[in-house]
């Protein structure tokens, strides 16, 4: 066997050989060469940095590798082999480096060396044979392998591969798993080049399979062999890569492999082993003769079923098993596989009863394979899959009938089944629709879907499975077959399947129409079947309108068992009848109009006018308020009219009575649904009306009174009605019906109570019987005819209403009676000058039901308005049965509160009845005594919490006050003033403004009542018109002129704008109304109306307390002169009152308020302010805003302020337990700092305030503090300077005799003087309209951290620059002011920090104060203060500053002396040797920007004097590592020095004096490109656009203008990349320099900076010709250290920078 095998492989080698080609022959000239690297090369240290810890460095190690193995495969490749042979590196770093190598091989098979191939084809074996290499390490060199011999099929190297390969496999010995698992990888990767191999393989293989034990090995080789078969299959398909190649020609070797397999292989007991196994049997199959694939039909089939059996995932053993079927009956009969059917078909069954998850895949995969097996057995052994399936339908298990149905249904959709086996499982089918099962009633119902699509079902056979469909809509009980897991999705419920199935059938599947109709209409009148209802009246709407249904119009000839046209009728008016039912109902009246015709001729064309706008009425009501009670009670009103429209267009009597006992036959199926039986009683109502029937009226009266559950409200009601409109017809039959029924009622209630000890439950029915036949009275008497109701209700109705009342017990009869007692009320409101004896013992019994305990609001409501209805009739109350009324209804209807919808219609009825009743009792006694009870009895209601009873209370009182003023007259002993209106005002003033709308609108109507009742007692008459309505006439400006402007119309106005919700309006309408009351109330009664209204500050209402403010706010700025005596009364009042409220808006008010009584003394309130503690109060701080805003107060309070801070010691030094002081800051300055801070707080700009009556007022506060800004800015910015480092006060002193009296400061803790100050500040730059200077005040105050030094001399030259820019005019004063000496240190650093940003800013234009700058900032040279000297150097240094366009410097400069001597003293202010103290650190960082940003505008030879001494400073601070002994990062620093080169460049940049340096500041400025301080990379940007001009390169020049944007994110690398190119061909002499100032920065302590040295070194030696003049040597070697950095990014980017060495091998 052996020799054969080695004799097929010798016959493919000779195949093979004849594909070598002319152009491999001259690689043997590199065959025998010898590429040994040394360990120090470039190579060498990054495969040695490969195992970096970081993925990125190892990821750019690769790529360079592989970009150096692109250039020389052999060389890299060489070294890679050398390095893992010598390092053995660590399994990782070993896949990463064969992956590089499959990847060069694969982008470099041209150029690939034949003995470099070699190497590592034998290197790829070797490491794959040996039993310790991992599989990652395996599959690396299988890609190795096929990276070899997959490009080129026909190139010696897939030769080489192959020969290797098969060496190995030759050896006699197993291959190993991994070299097996390559050929199926080669067999699909390169499937024309392995097929010539096949058989050689195959007979390799053949031998050594008996030999085999490793279970892995085995997989490997039957997915080899799986392979090799698809792969053989695709070339016979193809016939391109060799015409030759048959199938005969491995017939042999797959017969062989075949037999081993089943003799040996199959008994595996690993399942992964029989799975693939399985899969290469079926594949094989297809390549073994007839002949032997007969011989092993049984055997296969018995093993392979058995697996099953074995596995949990068969999807391989189906997949292989349905290969192998249809193999068997392609190429054999049937008969060969008839014995195994049985077995195949169970052992499929089992898996197709398995339900899928679609979250495994396979579970999905293997249920088709089962249905394709399926598919392909019921092609050739119909009758038995059939049997097959028919049997397990048959089984009680639901699985096994899920699975049969599921079979089922994909068998009938593919249309394999004849019609015969189509007719037996039709069959089968009907006892499976007893089983209640959810999945099998979903399964079945797909089968039945797909019998009606394939037409198999017709009106005879399919009326069962529409029943059946039907009954799960309806929600039949389908139990579940297990607990649902997380896992499971959601699934679709069976009744909602069944709907969708159903409407798809009615509407979609045309085979289905002559199934369902007529014969759905069945099911409208089934009571088993109203759960679907919904969809059966949507299918049958559909169906009466298509074309079929329309051309037999009559279909009870050929039904006659179907429910006739009045049944519809009723049944359907019924169900539409619900507005909730949605969709129903519109199917419902459209299969009402589809079947007019049927119903009765005479109805079509009636209905084709009525039914389309009751539907759109539905329509519309159902989807707004379907719900609502009133849109019911109107849409079944609609419907009754369509009845009775019917009636009449039919106008049959016969006709009538057919529906009407329809109507009562229906009676008994709506049992369970009240609202519907109560609307079909209604409907028994009108056809009672519309029939003549005497016999068939009396027999329906008595059915629907008997049947109806008298137990139920609605229902007694329906009756009740049903009886009433039966009295519009038949009055005398219906009064007799009344009294046989009370009778049988009497007779029952004797009965069951005589002789009895306990309670029945007929007893019960007997209450509920009369409770019906009261309210049946109530209705014969309001809808029978008035010309004959008159005389039965004073004789029969009331008898009985009166039998009953006296006899009952019961809450339900009384509840009737109440509902009677109001129709008979309303029915006698037709009849005038009737009047009803009875009406006295009706008022008593619905008094007594109104006060009796626990009276419900619905009985309430119905006593309510049976009242109502009886006080309504003649003769008219008398005077004691109207108080009894008014006290029992006023107790009882108040406190309501609704608690839902309906309940609050109840109590707005009864409300409504309470109105009426006042107005009558106060109509008929119309007295101050009268009023004061109502008024007094309502008063306590109206400081309700609730919003309800204080609108219940208001509400009643205006009608009180309106009914009174309308009613009163006067006699000769009449009263002249009326007593009650303090009292009255007192508590309806707050109500004005109470948050409830329509408590204010009452409270304002109430307040005009009372004004004109007074005036009245005053003896005005009605129609009288005073000067306080014309004072309001601009108020009123929307009254016409011509108009009589009267108080009634007035107060209308204002009770329309207290009413809106526009609180402008509101305050308008509050306002009007103080001055009303200011008019009209006298000093007597202003004194009691205020002391009555100050308590309303503390109500209840936050926004009635704010109302009262707006009130006493008139009073005092109207009448605040009377009260001169009692400010410090009123001021204690009002603040002690607002020390408790906590309303913004009230506290408000109450401060405006105190501002009106303030402007009457100002000195008194302003003396009393004074003497609060800081921090003010809100309040307090208010009325400080308020007196800012008054001009006159303000301009001699703001005097006195300032003299005060002028004039007072700021802060006073205490000694501690320490040797150190601490600074306090005295109690009067800081008050006179907050009271100006909170007086300038409103003065914005007029525009800004939204009031015009402040306007001019604010203009001229504004002025006041226009003329006061020079003195009042400098000397806060000096107070701000005194205050740094100061604390608050602890105590401050009283204004009491006593010496030494203190008290503690409680507020001292939050007090921060500086921030005191800056609010000052701020307030004031507010008024000026400073914006920008009120934003930076801002910023500043939400600064938390504690004030330092350097925060105040930023802070200080911000305001500086903000004043110049803002308020140029105000600088001469500033500066006058702040000239002088000063003994605080700090206020001497405030004044010289800005004078120093003066000189910044340019002095806002006005040059002539120079002098006195310059003169001020020389002499503070020598201050003792260090800060002070470091803020005199800033102010030089911002000499830089003042070129402008017009003037260049000032012309007291002269000849340049003080130019010279500025910019020496700069240029001295940066020696190196300055550095020490942080002050100097900062000294020469300023020196360094001034002449940065002076340079550009000094004359040449001035800079070249210091040119020299400047690019030293330059080199130095660019190039210094670390930071500076300060706290400063040389950042700041580096920027500098780039804006001198900058400047250099654009002034001396042309001299040699600067050409010379200038190689090494460019490569400075490249690297510095990346500097991790931002502001430098964007003044490196910068700088090299200023040197691109006289670089001496175009192209780099148009890089530095075109790439370098400033706010741009530059890319660096790319960017380095692509201006090396230039540098090389521009520059190309100074390369060696380049490299060298580059490779000085490969020691920087700055991450950043290396890197980008790096990257230039690389760039500029890719980019070089010729590297003779370069030292590339060195920055090899620098590269090989910078591989081992500590930092990543520098890694990577000497990874980078290694492959672009690729030219110099020598270096590798």
């Amino acid at each position: 066997m052996k020799k054969r095998a080695k004799l097929n492989y010798e016959n493919t080698k000779k195949k093979c050989l004849w594909k070598i080609t002319e152009r491999y022959i001259r690689m043997d000239e590199f065959i025998g060469k010898e590429f040994v690297k040394k360990k120090g090369g470039l190579v060498w240290s990054l495969l040695e940095s490969a195992s970096d810890a970081d993925g990125n460095v190892r990821q750019a190690i690769a790529a360079s590798l592989i970009t150096l193995g692109h250039q020389h495969p052999d060389l890299i490749l060489k070294a890679i082999f050398n390095f893992i042979q010598a390092n053995k590196p660590n399994p990782s770093v070993e896949v990463i480096l064969y992956n590089t190598v499959e990847n060069i091989i694969k982008e470099s098979s041209s150029s690939l060396s034949l003995d470099v191939a070699k190497l590592w084809c034998q290197s790829a074996l070797e490491k794959m044979m040996k039993a310790e290499a991992s599989t990652d390490i395996q599959e690396a060199m299988s890609g190795v392998l096929v990276a070899l011999s997959s490009t080129h099929c026909d190139s010696v190297r897939f030769y080489i591969v192959m020969e290797n390969v098969m060496a190995h496999i030759q050896n006699g010995g197993v291959p190993c798993n991994s070299i097996i698992k390559t050929l199926g990888i080669l067999a699909t990767a390169n499937v024309s080049g392995v097929v010539p191999y096949m058989k050689g393989i195959l007979s390799l293989f053949q031998p050594l399979m008996a030999s085999i034990r490793s279970d892995e090995t085995k997989i490997g080789l039957c997915i080899m062999l799986s392979k090799f078969c698809e792969s053989i299959s695709e070339a016979l398909a193809s016939k391109e890569s060799d015409p030759k190649i048959s199938a005969s020609e491995v017939t042999d070797e797959c017969t062989g492999i075949f037999e081993i397999i089943i003799s040996q292989w199959l008994k595996s007991s690993n399942a992964q082993v029989r799975n693939e196994l399985v899969i290469a049997l079926g594949q094989l199959s297809h390549l073994i003769p007839q002949d032997k694939l007969d011989e092993q039909i049984s055997p296969i089939v018995v093993q392979v079923l058995g697996f099953y059996r074995k596995t949990s995932s068969p999807y391989h053993i189906t997949m292989g098993l349905g290969l192998f079927i249809e193999r068997v009956l392609e190429v054999s009969s049937a008969e060969a596989l008839k014995p195994h059917i049985d077995n195949i078909l169970n052992a499929l069954f089992s898996q197709v009863c398995t339900v899928p998850n679609y979250i495994e895949p396979y579970t999905v995969k293997n249920h088709y394979e089962v249905l394709r097996c399926y598919n392909t057995l019921t092609r050739h052994f119909q009758d038995y899959v059939l049997m097959h399936l028919i049997s397990r339908l048959e089984n009680a298990s639901y699985m096994q009938r899920v699975g049969a149905l599921t079979v089922t249904k994909h068998l009938l959709n593919s249309k394999v089944l004849t019609d015969t086996s189509v007719v037996n499982i039709v069959t089968t089918l009907s006892p499976i629709m007893n089983d209640p099962n959810s999945k099998v009633v979903k399964s079945l119902t797909q089968v039945i879907v797909a019998l009606c699509h394939q037409s198999h079902l017709n009106a005879s056979n399919g009326r069962p499975f529409i029943v059946y469909i039907l009954r799960h809509c309806s929600g039949a009980h389908t139990p579940q077959t297990r607990r649902p897991s997380l896992g499971d999705s959601e699934e679709e419920s069976v009744g909602e399947m069944s709907r969708r199935v159903m409407n798809l059938l009615a509407t979609t599947v045309e085979p289905a129409y002559p199934i369902l109709w007529p014969h759905l209409l069945e099911f409208v009148m089934a009571p088993d079947m109203e759960g679907a209802l919904s969809t059966t009246l949507g299918c049958l709407a559909h169906l009466a309108h298509t074309p079929q249904a329309k051309e037999a119009p009559d279909f009870y000839a050929e039904n006659p068992t179907l429910p006739k046209g009045p049944v519809l009728l009723t049944r359907l008016l019924v169900l539409i009848s619900s507005l909730s039912k949605g969709s129903m109902g519109i199917s419902a009246l459209t299969l009402l109009q589809g079947i007019a015709t049927t119903i009765s001729p005479q109805l079509q064309s009636l209905w084709d006018q009525n039914i389309p706008q009751l539907t759109q009425s539905y329509r519309e009501w159902s989807n707004k308020n379907g719900s609502d009670a009133s849109v019911v009670q109107v849409w079944q009103d609609s419907l009754r009219e369509f009845l009775s429209s019917t009636f009449s267009a039919v106008n049959k009597d016969e006709f009538i009575t057919h529906v009407g006992i329809a109507q009562v036959e229906q009676l008994n199926q709506l049992e369970g649904h009240p609202e519907l039986r109560s609307f079909l009683v209604s409907l028994i109502g009108v056809t009672l009306k519309a029939s003549s029937n005497k016999t068939y009226v009396a027999t329906s009266l008595d059915t629907i009174f008997n049947s109806t559950p008298h137990k139920y409200v609605k229902e007694r009601e329906a009756v009740a009605g049903a009886v009433g409109m039966c009295a519009a017809s038949h009055l005398d039959t219906s009064l007799t019906h009344i009294d046989q029924w009370l009778k049988a009622a009497d007779g029952m209630k004797k009965s069951l109570s005589f002789f009895s000890l306990r309670k029945d439950n007929r007893l019960d029915d007997a209450v509920w019987i009369r409770a019906s036949i009261v309210v049946c009275l109530g209705q014969i008497a309001l809808l029978a005819p008035a010309s004959e109701v008159a005389a039965r209700i004073d004789g029969p109705i009331m008898l009985h209403l009166l039998n009953i009342l006296n006899s009952n017990k019961s809450e339900v009869v009384n509840e009737a009676t109440l509902i009677s007692t109001s129709n008979i009320a309303r029915a006698l409101h037709k009849l005038p000058g009737f009047k009803l004896r009875q009406r006295p013992i009706l008022l008593t019994h619905i008094i007594n039901t109104i006060t009796a305990d626990g009276v419900t609001l619905h009985t309430l409501a119905l006593a309510m308005q049976a009242l109502r209805d009886l006080v309504a009739l003649e003769p008219e109350l008398t005077v004691e049965e109207r108080s009894i009324v008014l006290q029992a209804v006023l107790n009882a209807t108040i406190p309501l509160e609704p608690a839902d919808e309906k309940p609050e219609g109840l109590v707005s009825k009864s409300l409504a009845q309470l109105t009426s009743l006042i107005r009558t009792i106060i109509q008929r006694d119309t007295n101050p005594a009268t009023l004061d009870d109502v008024t007094t009895l309502l008063q306590s209601w109206t400081v309700s919490l609730h919003d309800l009873e204080r609108l219940h209370s208001m509400d009643m009182l205006h009608t009180a006050l309106r009914t009174y003023y309308e009613h009163l007259s006067f006699g000769p002993e009449a009263p002249t003033s009326f007593n009650q209106t303090c009292q009255l005002l007192g508590f309806v003033i707050p109500r004005v403004t109470d948050p409830c709308q329509e408590v204010r609108v009452h409270a304002v109507n109430c307040v005009s009542m009372v004004l004109k009742i007074a005036g009245c007692y005053q003896g005005q008459p009605r129609n009288y018109t005073d000067g306080d309505l014309d004072m309001l006439k601009a108020y009123c400006s929307q009254k016409k002129d011509n108009m009589i402007m009267d108080t009634v119309w007035w107060w209308k106005v204002v009770g329309e704008n207290i009413g809106a919700n526009d609180p402008e309006l509101l305050f308008s309408s509050v306002k009007s109304i103080g001055k009303v009351l200011s008019n009209k109330l006298s000093f007597i009664q202003l004194r009691s109306f205020i002391t009555n209204v100050v308590g309303g500050l503390q109500d209840l209402q936050q926004q009635s307390s704010a109302g009262v403010t707006i009130i006493l706010n008139e009073l005092f700025f109207l009448r605040g002169h009377q009260l001169h005596q009692h400010i410090k009364e009123i001021l204690d009042s009002v603040f002690n009152r607002l020390e408790k409220v906590n309303h913004a808006q009230t506290r408000k008010g109450a401060v405006e308020a105190l501002t009106s009584l303030a402007s009457h003394n100002l000195t008194g309130v302003v003396d009393i302010m004074l003497d609060y503690p800081l921090p003010y109060e809100s309040c307090v701080c208010g009325v400080w805003q308020k007196i800012g805003t008054d001009p006159e107060m303000f301009s001699s309070v703001l005097t006195q302020l300032i003299q005060v801070l002028e004039r007072t010691q700021m802060f006073t030094e205490q000694p501690t337990n320490t040797q150190d002081t601490v600074k306090i800051a005295t109690h009067i300055p800081l008050t006179a700092l907050s009271a100006i801070r909170e007086m300038v707080r409103d003065l914005v700009k007029p525009e800004e305030t939204g009031q015009e009556c402040d306007e001019e007022k604010i203009s001229r506060a504004r002025y006041i503090m226009e003329k006061n800004f020079p003195t009042l800015c400098s000397l806060l910015i000096l107070s701000y300077g005194s205050y740094v480092t100061v604390m608050a006060p602890l105590h401050q002193s009283t204004s009491g005799s006593k010496k030494n009296s203190y008290i503690p400061n409680r507020g001292a803790t939050t007090l921060v003087p500086t921030k005191i100050v800056l609010e000052c500040l701020l307030g004031v730059v507010n008024v000026m309209g400073y914006a920008m200077f009120t934003a930076a005040i801002q910023a500043k105050l939400c600064d938390d951290n504690e004030e330092t030094k350097e925060g105040f001399v930023m802070t200080v030259s911000c305001i500086t620059t903000l004043l110049v820019l803002e308020g140029t005019k105000y600088v001469c004063g500033v500066v006058d002011y702040l000239d002088a000496n000063h003994a605080y240190e700090m206020q001497r650093c405030a004044a010289t920090a800005t004078f120093a940003q003066l000189v910044a800013e340019k002095c806002g234009g006005n040059y002539e104060l120079l002098e006195a700058l310059t003169r001020s900032l020389m002499s503070r040279l020598q201050d003792k203060s260090p800060l002070v000297r470091t803020l005199a150097v800033r102010g030089l240094a911002n000499f830089a500053h003042l070129h402008t366009q017009k003037c260049y410097f000032p012309q007291w400069f002269g000849v340049g002396d003080k130019i010279n001597e500025v910019i020496s003293a700069l240029v001295g202010a940066t020696d190196q040797r300055e550095v020490g103290a942080t002050v100097e650190d900062q000294v020469l960082l300023e020196a360094m920007k001034g002449i940065a940003i002076l340079l550009p505008h000094l004359e040449r030879e001035i800079v070249l004097e210091h040119t020299p001494t400047l690019l030293l400073r330059i080199r130095l601070f660019s190039e210094k590592d670390g930071e500076l002994d300060g706290s400063k990062d040389l950042g700041e620093m580096r920027e500098a020095s780039l804006g001198v080169l900058k400047g250099l460049a654009s002034t001396v940049g042309e001299t040699d004096e600067f050409q010379e340096p200038l190689k090494l500041h460019l490569v400075s400025c490249l690297v510095h490109l990346t500097d991790p301080h931002p502001p430098t990379v964007v003044m490196c940007k910068s700088a090299l656009q200023s040197l691109g001009p006289i670089i001496g390169s175009d192209g780099m020049n148009s890089m530095f203008q075109n790439h370098l944007i400033p706010s741009g994110n530059l890319n660096y690398h790319q960017f380095i990349t692509d201006l090396t190119k230039h540098m090389v061909a521009d520059l190309s002499e100074d390369l060696a320099l380049f490299l060298q100032a580059a490779s000085s920065y490969f020691k920087s302590s700055d991450a950043c900076l290396r890197k980008a040295a790096i990257l230039l070194a690389g760039n500029l030696i890719y980019h070089t010709q010729d590297g003779k003049d370069v030292s590339v040597a060195s920055v090899g070697r620098s590269l090989q250290y910078l591989l081992r950095d500590q930092d990543s990014n520098v890694r990577t980017a000497a990874a980078i920078a290694s492959a672009l060495l690729y030219k110099h091998e020598d270096l590798l």
